[in-house]
């Protein structure tokens, strides 16, 4: 069925294509909900003076730094051995951790415990574009992409009101027991479907290079490689601000109750659950139309990130509850609408064999943000004992990073990693790379 015909979500896609996407979706869910648990704890923490904000904000910066560091090798590690061997150790390693996470609050344990959350989920985000690559057409991409990505918005609307009332329920450990416990149930999904070999013949605009093979040191001469890491930076930024702290907000800022906060809390998420797939769907359809990846992906990615600046700068200013999460879900709502055109991005610039070292490092970039935002944000709290000077610096870093980056620093998205330029000169052909 052609796209013009009003083909749906489902395209032409079949159980195994399907089931390959959703275990994908599955599996960051629990990511999110292994990475969101911890922040619900913490403000019971806080507020029983087990620890400090500042303590709270670099307990949660620690999984950030872990997995910035692992992304450097999961991507190059993940085009080598493949998905299918990296990925389930991942999530073994990262059930792991989640599980000795609920042994004690001393320090030492829990910075020990998100490092090694960090290398569990640093093979999750490079598999997933390999995944699609090798079992989605590139028409249907986007919405791929955005139905997997829906998990990291799907985690926190599940993942806060879980571990709000399994701490109210059973106290703070169980929160970590039984997340950790649901990671190895995936594991065995895995395995049960998943099949070598059994991807379709991707049809797409080849690279000039025949090998497809660019080395990963090498990543870093092309101009869009920079526009990657730094935009993403500021997507997640904003991101993990929400991850790591709106519980905390609402308890500190606005004096909800932990039960309260969680239902409350996953309303943003629920909503940006709605705009990721809608932002998806409206990106693959607006590419088939126009044939133009470069407007619509920095349309999209630009008009999203700047209206989050807007609505994050104005929920920093609401004195009242209602306001504040009215904004705080717009945020979210926009940020949804960016995420399927954000993270196809590696899909439409490089060739298959090296998609996953480019998306380990426009991750690398973005999980920078992601370790910054949490430890900045309990600090400024710490300082001023208010989320207002924060939330005004998220909307800041999301138009300086994430608009001026998409827009300003990435060129034309077509596939360009690893092209060769070929001249005839005098009879002889003479074969350049561009690297830029």
């Amino acid at each position: 069925m052609k796209d013009s015909d009003g083909a749906k979500l489902r395209s032409n896609w079949t159980p195994y294509q399907w089931s390959i996407v959703l275990l994908l979706l599955l599996g960051l869910i629990l990511s999110a909900v292994d990475r969101v648990n911890i922040s619900v704890t913490i403000s019971y923490w806080i507020k029983n003076k087990t620890m400090t904000a500042a303590e709270a904000g670099l307990i949660q910066s620690i999984f950030g730094w872990s997995i910035i560091f692992f992304l450097l090798f999961a991507g190059p590690i993940v085009d080598k051995f493949h998905p299918r061997k990296v990925l389930p150790l991942g999530v073994v390693l990262w059930s792991i951790a989640t599980f000795i996470s609920g042994f004690t609050t001393k320090f030492s344990v829990l910075a020990g415990s998100r490092a090694l959350l960090g290398l569990g989920e640093s093979t999750l985000l490079p598999s997933a574009p390999k995944l699609i690559v090798e079992n989605i057409q590139d028409k249907d991409r986007s919405k791929a992409i955005s139905l997997y990505y829906s998990g990291n918005k799907i985690g926190p609307t599940v993942g806060i009101p879980l571990a709000s009332f399994l701490l109210v329920a059973y106290g703070w450990q169980m929160v970590f027991y039984i997340t950790g416990v649901i990671g190895l149930v995936w594991v065995g999904l895995w395995f049960a479907i998943y099949r070598k070999n059994k991807g379709i013949e991707v049809s797409e605009t080849p690279s000039a290079n025949p090998s497809g093979k660019v080395k990963w040191s090498k990543l870093f001469a092309y101009r869009n490689t920079w526009a990657l890491i730094l935009g993403q930076f500021g997507y997640l930024y904003v991101f993990y601000v929400f991850v790591t702290w709106l519980p905390g907000y609402l308890v500190l800022q606005h004096h909800i109750s932990i039960g309260n906060s969680g239902s409350l809390g996953s309303l943003p998420f629920i909503i940006a659950i709605v705009t990721t797939l809608l932002g998806g769907w409206v990106a693959d359809k607006w590419i088939m139309k126009t044939q133009n990846k470069t407007l619509v992906r920095k349309t999209i990615i630009g008009g999203g990130m700047a209206l989050s600046t807007i609505f994050i700068i104005i929920a920093a200013y609401a004195q009242a509850i209602v306001p504040a999460i009215i904004f705080l879900s717009l945020t979210m709502a926009a940020m949804g609408l960016v995420t399927g055109s954000v993270n196809a991005l590696p899909m439409d610039l490089a060739p298959r064999e090296i998609v996953s070292s480019l998306s380990s490092l426009q991750n690398f970039g973005g999980n920078l943000g992601a370790a910054v935002a949490p430890l900045v944000t309990g600090i400024l709290y710490n300082v001023t004992k208010s989320f207002e000077i924060p939330l005004i610096i998220t909307g800041l870093i999301a138009l300086i990073f994430g608009v001026g980056s998409y827009l300003l620093i990435l060129t034309k998205v077509e596939k360009s990693y690893g092209s060769i330029k070929t001249d005839d000169v005098d009879g002889y052909t003479i074969k350049t790379e561009v690297t830029g």
